[in-house]
C-alpha cells in the first residue's frame, strides 16, 4: 500500500493538472456564453471568469503543496468550486433565453415513458418508509462526492485523486453548460408538492427546506445530482471495489429519489445518468491528452 502511494505521488512539481485544464475551459466556454449576450449581467460574469482564469493559471504556476491537506485540496478544488459557479447558473441561463424549456422536456418525457414521472412515481408508492429512503439517499449526494474523491486519496494517492475529481468536475461541467443554455425549471415548480404520509418524515423536510434555501433555477436538465453522484461513484469503483459496493444503495437511492421527490423528470435523471457514463469513459483519453501539455516529473 505505501509503495502504491508513493508511486502514484510522483506529479511534477510544477505547471497546469488537467484538472486546471478542465477548470479553464468550463470558464472559458461559460465566459463566451455570457460574452454574446453582450448585457451587463453577461459581461460582469465573462470578466469575473477571465479574473477566475487569471488565478488558475498563476496558482498553478506554484509547486504542488507537499502537506497531504492541502494537496487534496489543490488536486480536489474544481469539485469544490461547482456550489459557487452553481449559483451564477439561474442568471447565467437568461442571458441568452428569456423563461425555461419545461413544455419541451415534458413532451419528452411523455414520449419515453407515457408518463410524467415525477407526479405519478410518488402517487405509486406514497408510504413513509419508502419517501424517507429515497430522501435520504438523495441527501447523500453532499457526502458520496467528496467521499469518492476522500476514498481515491486516501486509498491511492494523488494521481488517484486527480482522476476522481476530474470525473466528477466534467459531469458537473457537462450539466452546466446544458443548464446555461438551455434551462430548465424543473416539476417543483410546476407540481404540486407531495402531500400525505409521504411528506411527513424528517428527511423529507432537510432535503426540500435545502432546496428551497440554495437552489439555482433552471438547472434540472440533465439532473447534474445523478451525473456527480454516479461519476463519483464509478470513479470510486476505479480505485476500490469495496467502497463501490458500500456507495451502492445510496447512489441508487438517489437517482430513484431526484425523480421520487419531484425535483427532477425523469428524462433529467436518464440524461444525468448517461453524463456520468460519458465522463468516466472519457477521463482517462482526456487526462492523457491534457497531460502532454504539462512537464514530465
Amino acid at each position: 500500500m505505501i509503495e502504491d502511494f508513493r508511486a502514484e505521488t510522483q506529479m511534477s512539481s510544477r505547471g497546469p493538472l488537467a484538472v486546471d485544464y478542465l477548470v479553464l475551459a468550463y470558464l472559458a466556454a461559460t465566459g463566451m456564453v455570457a460574452l454574446t449576450s453582450l448585457s451587463g449581467m453577461g459581461l460582469g460574469i465573462a470578466a469575473l471568469h477571465a479574473i477566475a482564469m487569471g488565478l488558475i493559471w498563476w496558482a498553478a504556476s506554484l509547486p504542488l503543496p507537499s502537506h497531504r491537506l492541502a494537496l487534496f485540496f489543490r488536486i480536489f478544488y474544481p469539485v469544490a468550486l461547482t456550489p459557487i459557479l452553481y449559483l451564477e447558473l439561474a442568471p447565467l441561463n437568461q442571458v441568452h433565453v428569456t423563461g425555461y424549456f419545461d413544455a419541451v422536456v415534458m413532451e419528452w418525457e411523455e414520449a419515453l415513458f407515457g408518463t410524467q414521472l415525477a407526479t405519478v412515481f410518488s402517487d405509486w408508492y406514497g408510504r413513509l418508509w419508502f419517501s424517507e429512503m429515497l430522501h435520504l439517499g438523495y441527501f447523500s449526494y453532499y457526502l458520496i462526492v467528496p467521499g469518492a474523491a476522500a476514498t481515491a486519496f486516501l486509498l491511492k494517492g494523488p494521481r488517484a485523486l486527480e482522476r476522481a475529481s476530474f470525473t466528477i468536475a466534467l459531469a458537473f461541467f457537462i450539466c452546466y453548460l446544458c443548464f446555461s443554455v438551455f434551462p430548465v425549471a424543473g416539476p417543483r415548480y410546476d407540481f404540486p408538492k407531495i402531500a400525505g404520509e409521504a411528506a411527513d418524515g424528517p428527511m423529507f423536510s432537510v432535503v426540500h427546506a435545502l432546496l428551497e434555501s440554495g437552489s439555482s433555477k433552471g438547472t434540472a436538465f440533465p439532473s447534474s445530482h445523478v451525473a456527480a453522484t454516479l461519476s463519483a461513484w464509478f470513479a470510486t469503483g476505479r480505485e476500490s471495489k469495496r467502497v463501490f459496493w458500500i456507495m451502492a444503495p445510496f447512489a441508487v437511492s438517489l437517482t430513484l429519489g431526484t425523480v421520487y421527490g419531484r425535483f427532477h423528470y425523469g428524462i433529467d435523471a436518464m440524461v444525468g445518468l448517461l453524463v456520468a457514463i460519458a465522463a468516466y469513459l472519457a477521463t482517462p483519453w482526456l487526462m492523457r491528452r491534457l497531460e502532454g501539455q504539462r512537464p514530465s516529473a
